[in-house]
């Protein structure tokens, strides 16, 4: 066999399949198997019907407070961070922003209630460190003054507030540092180390830690549940439809019997 023959083989076989594939005609699905709108909507109404939608559990048990008493950082600020760990985790989490002294004694008062499981503290302590966490004690503090003065524009500031106040959360609710690189609980030396993150929150990675240890402190997540299953539990609210009044209806109906 010639040179020239085991080449025109050779190109015969690369070639083949790629000419087959242009060739072949593209496979269309088949109409019955595409649901038209009609068909979605149809099946949307027969899901609500059967369930009532989807409602929340109102937040019980004590919160995560949120202490800001600084003024170097604008409060929206830090109301996008916890509205996002609210929305993120559905834990109870609140905020409140006012003027302290000492700001440790401040939160030390507010752990004192009942209805506070830990404190993230918010504060500008010049000559203090950056990040502060005791989780024994159930606080942590992130101190703006060392996350820039004058010569560092408000953005970069801002930024780098929001996130030392994600890693003071995770770290207080049970995180040690991140393995994935899109995460926040990293290895930080400095303001440059905090600015060379590019995300801007925490990974899923450290959730089951967050989760184990809200319930060691008596924090209970909000809860999504169908509206029937929250009846039947006897948690739902009132209904606020007459899909939902009939669900209501139809539990009270059957737990009477």
């Amino acid at each position: 066999m010639t040179t020239r023959t085991l080449l025109s083989q050779a190109l015969s076989l690369t070639l083949c399949p790629v000419l087959l594939a242009q060739e072949a005609p593209a496979a269309t699905p088949a109409k019955d198997t595409v649901p038209d709108e009609a068909a979605r909507a149809a099946a949307r109404a027969a899901m609500l019907a059967r369930t009532g939608g989807l409602v929340q559990s109102p937040a019980t048990g004590p919160a995560v407070l949120f202490l800001n008493v600084q003024k170097r950082t604008p409060e929206a600020e830090v109301r996008a961070v916890t509205d996002a760990i609210a929305r993120t985790l559905r834990l109870p989490v609140t905020l409140a922003t006012r003027e302290a002294a000492d700001p440790l004694a401040e939160a030390a008062t507010a752990l004192g209630t009942t209805n506070v499981a830990a404190v993230v503290v918010i504060a500008d302590l010049p000559g203090q460190p950056t990040l502060l966490v005791a989780p024994e004690d159930r606080w942590a503090l992130v101190n703006c003054a060392p996350l820039g003065g004058q010569d560092v524009p408000d953005e970069l500031r801002a930024g780098r507030v929001r996130k030392e106040i994600w890693r003071a959360f995770g770290y207080l609710m049970g995180a040690a540092h991140s393995n994935f690189e899109g995460c926040l609980l990293k290895s930080v030396l400095s303001p440059a180390d905090l600015d060379a993150l590019q995300a801007r929150t925490l990974c899923p990675e450290p959730f089951n830690q967050f989760m184990t240890h809200a319930q060691k402190l008596g924090i209970k997540p909000v809860r999504m549940a169908t509206y029937r299953k929250a009846v039947e539990e006897g948690w739902a609210p009132a209904p606020t439809n007459d899909t939902q009044k009939a669900i209501w209806q139809e539990v009270k109906s059957a737990e009477k019997k």
